[in-house]
């Protein structure tokens, strides 16, 4: 007796395995595709029909009944049969599998779907959805296919299930992933566009801010939201840029100077990335003048750890040069200085012998002379230079012109105005480098009242600057395509208009202006004309046209004069 019931059972156990194994084979092979979706389902029937316990088969004929009533909205028996049918699989799936975060969440889109077309429904679908969301892991892909379904149904969602979707979305970007965020975005797009929704959901990282501006800004859509979400990147980039620079300057205190280096690099990064959108938007996120003293501070972080790594005054990426063009706090210049004289680098030191030459120190004793106010002794060094029979190779003229500026500037600072425009007119070298010794000079001769003097120097300032008409010549300007344009001014406030061709007609391009890195226009520019207003640096500007969305042909630009001309103290 015993002997026939082990039989019986190995016999039922061979069965089942048997049955086990064809419906294994048998939904491997609906996966692989069948002739076309009718033959799916037969497929995944007769793999049921051989053993009903499989809870992945079920799945696969909810789905396949799912697609099957999507692809049938016309037809309205067809469609509520198949949604039906969909319900069911689900379900059963879920009653073999109750752990199945997908489970929950198609029978979840199953249910929602026969609530929109007003069918009887055996479930709640927010509650199926909320079961994904409690059985799957943080910011899981389950996660994103719940956020987008709840977005497509948005309109209709009573509070507390958008509460719940925020929930969900917040998870689902919390990993800062820029392509799971335009996939959402291009839904939430579709439907209902719930610009305070989405907002809430982003996390506060300013890539994915600046994804969320440019896909405002492609798609046309709300000018002054990707403004404010370029705003606050910004503000996230300059908190991050001041963490860089205090974790620089405790990397050089502890002679750690490659990474003081590194960390003042990536500070001046995130600088450069800000354009100061709060300009725009009219709100001050951003202290100019905290700004200003945070780049200043990472330029001299930089030609600190450049100068501790070769001792020598070669500044080959400029830092030394930018840190000085900054800096007018006559005691942190003090503070340099010492810095330099402990490493022998100014006067007679022992490492005089390796400064690159004797008059880039020069330049840069005087450079620290005049910002401590020492005039005097830099117009006595400038009688002894003149009085000396010096040879300038060609490679100290920028370190001697400097030289002779900077004694000019002294001069005009002691009220010494002949001799500061002996200075100036020696300094004064051929063609547009010498722009800056002209304003000198117009500044000078403005002192002295002497009219004639000045007319001449403005009629030479004139003759220098751009053109009140730039050809563009057709130019084309795309997204990522910047266009770079030099404006030589004299610094009065000028209006441009850029004036071009939307090859693309339809939607007007979003179109944006930057003036030596701040951005001064944007706006969605129609009618073939941009107009800019801004206020230029006396001298060589850089005047940047990039498209945020859409594409242009350039045909000129042209400014005009937006006050009347400065008086002579300018």
């Amino acid at each position: 007796m015993k002997k026939a019931v082990l039989v019986l059972a190995l016999a039922a156990l061979a069965v089942i395995q048997s049955a086990l194994y064809w419906n294994i084979h048998l939904l491997y092979r609906a996966k692989a595709g069948a002739a076309n979706p009718v033959d799916t389902v037969r497929v995944l029937e007769r793999a049921a029909r051989i053993f009903p316990w499989n809870d992945e088969v079920e799945f696969a004929l909810g789905k396949a009944a799912f697609e099957r009533a999507t692809e049938s909205l016309g037809s309205a028996p067809v469609r509520d049969a198949a949604l039906g049918a969909s319900v069911r699989h689900f379900s059963r799936a879920l009653s073999l599998n109750p752990g199945s975060a997908a489970g929950h969440v198609h029978l979840a889109q199953s249910l929602q779907y026969m609530s929109y077309l007003g069918l009887p429904v055996p479930g709640a679908y927010f509650d199926e959805y909320k079961k994904a969301a409690s059985l799957t892991g943080h910011n899981s892909q389950v996660y994103a296919e719940v956020g987008k379904v709840l977005l497509a149904g948005w309109e209709s969602l009573r509070p507390e299930e958008k509460s719940f979707g925020l929930e969900i979305l917040r998870k689902t970007l919390a990993g800062k992933n820029e392509a799971r965020l335009l996939d959402i975005l291009e839904i939430w797009n579709l439907h209902g566009r719930d610009y305070a929704a989405i907002e809430q959901a982003l996390p506060e990282d300013p890539g994915m801010l600046r994804a969320y501006a440019e896909f405002i800004g492609d798609k046309g859509l709300s000018l002054e939201i990707r403004q404010k979400a370029l705003a606050r990147a910004e503000l996230l980039d300059f908190s991050e840029a001041r963490n860089e620079l205090e974790l620089g300057q405790r990397k050089f205190d502890y002679l750690d100077t490659e990474e003081a280096g590194a960390r003042g690099s990536s500070c001046l990064k995130r600088l450069d990335s800000i354009h100061f959108y709060q300009d725009l938007v009219g709100e001050e996120l951003i202290s100019p003048k905290e700004s200003a003293q945070v780049r200043k501070a990472a330029y001299l972080l930089l030609a600190k750890a450049q100068i501790d790594q070769t001792r020598t005054l070669a500044d080959p990426d400029g830092f030394l040069a930018a840190y000085l063009a900054l800096e007018d706090q006559p005691l942190a210049v003090g503070e340099f200085e010492k810095f330099l004289s402990e490493r022998g680098l100014l006067g007679g030191g022992p490492d005089a012998s390796s400064r690159p030459t004797d008059l880039r120190v020069m330049a840069l004793e005087l450079e620290l002379d005049f910002k401590q106010n020492r005039y005097r002794d830099i117009t006595r060094m400038g009688e002894t230079l003149e009085k000396s029979p010096l040879i300038i190779p060609e490679a100290g003229r920028p370190f001697y012109t400097r030289i002779l500026g900077l004694v000019g500037d002294s001069y005009l600072k002691l009220d010494y105005l002949y001799e500061a425009e002996k200075s100036y007119l020696k300094a004064l070298p051929a063609g547009r480098d010498g722009l800056d010794d002209l304003f000198r000079l117009e500044r000078c001769y403005a002192r002295l009242n002497d009219d004639t003097k000045l007319a001449g120097i403005r009629r030479r300032i004139g003759a220098l600057l751009t053109p009140p008409v730039i050809a563009m010549g057709g130019r084309p300007l795309e997204k990522g395509r910047p266009v770079e344009i030099p404006l030589v001014c004299d610094g009065r406030a000028l209006t441009l208009t850029v004036m071009f061709e939307n090859p693309a007609p339809g939607r007007p391009p979003l179109l944006r202006a930057l003036l030596n890195g701040r951005v001064v226009q944007e706006n969605y520019a129609g009618g073939g004309t941009m107009t800019i207003p801004v206020t230029p640096a006396a001298g060589v500007n850089s005047l940047v046209l990039d498209s945020a969305g859409g594409a242009v042909t350039l045909i000129r630009l042209e400014h005009r004069a937006a006050v009347r001309p400065a008086g002579p103290g300018r």
